[in-house]
């Protein structure tokens, strides 16, 4: 998290960490989860948050739009659990192809969440970089568990 926060990205503040109990202490953010008052504006900036991440190689795991809460007009990202460093493309890809189904099923009803969580993304990751990891995306949903069977 102080590397996702490093990065320019909105995350709780780790206050104690003992690993021997593992116990972790951290901020605790009120405010409502993004979930439930998800707009278009908060699909762009959820989409600069996993840019960020992904520009200084942090791949979240689970991205999703229960593990961003709004707080004072501020996007916090939390849920670190299964996050991870990565180079790899195809890592950034599996982020992106998670967010990408959150957004075609849990938030159908929003008309063009993914386009703009993508506009947010290419805002910061540039097209080149973004139409790589995308191209990863359509090969990702091509193999047997995405693909549909018609």
């Amino acid at each position: 998290m102080s590397n996702a926060k490093s990065a320019g990205v909105m995350t709780p503040y780790v206050y104690f960490v003992d690993p021997d109990k593992a116990e972790i202490i951290m901020e605790f953010i009120e405010g409502q989860n993004a979930r439930d008052m998800l707009t278009l504006d908060i699909c762009y900036k959820v989409g600069r948050c996993a840019a960020l991440l992904h520009a200084n190689n942090i791949i979240h795991g689970d991205l999703t739009t229960s593990n961003f809460v709004i707080n004072k007009e501020r996007l916090v990202l939390l849920d670190f659990g299964l996050s991870y460093y990565s180079e790899r493309i195809e890592d950034m890809a599996t982020d992106i192809r998670l967010i990408k189904e959150i957004f075609t099923s849990a938030h159908v009803a929003i008309r063009k969440a993914f386009p703009c969580f993508m506009e947010g993304y290419v805002s910061v990751a540039g097209r080149k970089r973004t139409d790589k990891i995308l191209e990863n995306v359509r090969n990702i949903e091509q193999r047997g568990r995405y693909a549909r069977m018609t």
